[in-house]
């Protein structure tokens, strides 16, 4: 894996656009109207009925074209066939709510086609350092569009602007829509239509834990858990990456090696982040909310939440590989994935019922540990499913990964004093602090870890060759 290579450009691109993002998201929340806020969330609860009706199909786009990528036209086909069923979900939507707008519609139909475009998929297996550099192409397009709903801050803005940043993947790979065999697709969809409909049940299972979140703890603890999810994000980069190794994972041979080394990038992240929360939970509660410095309880529920933030990784992981490593390309409810996804949904009422418990007893701090073991339930079937082949995932990276946290605990590291003034201010003087993590938490990492030492030697001896070539 040369420096340069896909899962580096992809690295990099997540962290870009974690940054973006960011920028974006404060001059919207900043500049537009509380009239336009309204609508655009209403907009964007539209758009997430329509996704999740066309995730019927696009489930099954990487798993098709890391077979039958010649099936591509046919993809096309179908994109433009089921986006017109999303659009008209789309457009009820908004009009049962109030939202009677044409620009509104006609702009929701092509972030929905653009959004569901097969393009995507077919990077994630087959160009993904293409993906990686596509996607910096789309943050900048992000940042033009900052200024530009800076100058003039309108819904129908916001919205060209996330149709704009679909465009340079739409138009990677543009075909002739081949309609007379997306029929033949479509069918193939409707087999695994079970499956996506339990993805869809597990889904408002997690909205069900939200709910008691609320009426366990009421809105304060509500808040704590937007807080809490707001600093999850920061592992952002690892997502993507996934994305690139499930595209992998279904075309490549070697399986186990494509899991435990992409495995280590993604577990890393979740690492450092952890580690931060744990030895400076103030940076981040000074970054999200400065007025809640005092607030143990929130303080404590951060430091606890990396423990749920690794084990949550696990989860992740082995989901994924769960995933890439199964050979049917429509998945059946009888199927180890679709398996996982019953028993994610039957412990789902344990949750809920633990879920209440803690948060009324042990507040903030009793909600992380519910999370956290829940992540530990799934995983801990999903190793089951992938079975003996797959242990060494176990014992290579998810061991590791714990007594690296557990490391982190017990080390007394040197971290500077830095400010809580401002946003900007509590990045800047942080770095040196995030360096020093960074470093310890990866040093335990190499040291316990055989895909990390791999990892990091790849990377040292890529950067040697570099220098050396400068050098002559």
């Amino acid at each position: 894996m040369p420096l340069l290579g896909s899962r580096f450009i992809a690295l990099s691109a997540g962290l870009f656009t974690l940054l973006a993002s960011i920028a974006y998201t404060l001059v919207i929340t900043r500049r537009l109207s509380t009239g336009d806020l309204a609508v655009l969330t209403a907009v964007n609860t539209a758009l997430g009925v329509a996704f999740a009706f066309m995730g019927y199909i696009t489930t099954w786009y990487p798993r098709l074209l890391s077979r039958e990528p010649q099936r591509y036209n046919e993809l096309i086909a179908a994109d433009f066939m089921a986006s017109v069923i999303s659009w008209a979900l789309y457009a009820i939507y908004l009009v049962l709510i109030g939202v009677w707008d044409v620009a509104l519609f006609a702009i929701g139909y092509f972030i929905i086609l653009l959004n569901s475009w097969p393009a995507g998929a077919y990077l994630s297996i087959y160009k993904q350092r293409l993906s990686g550099v596509l996607t910096f192409i789309s943050q900048i397009i992000k940042i033009i569009g900052a200024f530009l709903i800076r100058n003039n801050p309108t819904v129908y803005l916001v919205l060209l602007i996330n149709m704009a940043m679909s465009l340079p993947t739409f138009l990677s790979k543009v075909a002739r829509p081949n309609f007379t065999q997306a029929v033949r697709f479509l069918k193939m969809a409707v087999k695994g239509a079970p499956y996506q409909t339990l993805l869809l049940l597990v889904s408002f299972a997690n909205a069900g834990i939200i709910y008691v979140i609320q009426t366990g703890g009421g809105s304060v603890m509500l808040a704590y858990y937007y807080l809490l999810f707001q600093i999850t994000k920061t592992v952002y980069p690892s997502w993507i990456l996934t994305s690139l190794m499930y595209g992998s994972l279904l075309k490549e041979e070697d399986k186990t090696r494509r899991a435990l080394l992409d495995g280590a990038i993604i577990i890393y992240i979740h690492l450092l982040v952890a580690s931060i929360m744990m030895k400076t939970p103030e940076w981040y509660v000074a970054l999200l909310r400065p007025s809640e410095l005092d607030n143990k309880e929130l303080l404590d529920a951060v430091k606890f939440n990396a423990i749920a933030l690794v084990i949550g990784s696990f989860s992740l992981h082995s989901n994924t590989v769960l995933l890439g490593v199964e050979k049917n390309i429509v998945i059946t409810l009888k199927d180890k994935p679709a398996r996982a996804a019953i028993y994610d949904l039957a412990t789902s009422f344990l949750i809920i019922f633990l879920m209440h418990y803690a948060v009324s007893i042990k507040g903030a701090v009793g909600m992380v540990w519910v999370f956290a073991i829940w992540s530990a339930l799934s995983t801990t079937y999903k190793i089951f499913l992938l079975g003996r082949e797959y242990y060494d995932i176990v014992t290579k990276l998810y061991v590791p990964s714990f007594l690296v946290i557990v490391a982190m605990y017990l080390t007394p590291l040197p971290l500077l004093p830095y400010s809580t003034e401002d946003v900007i201010s509590s990045i800047v003087t942080y770095i040196p602090n995030s360096i020093i993590i960074a470093l310890t938490t990866l040093l335990y990492f190499y040291v316990s870890s055989k895909p990390a030492r791999i990892i990091v030697n790849k990377l040292l001896k890529e950067i040697i060759n570099i220098l050396k070539r400068r050098s002559n």
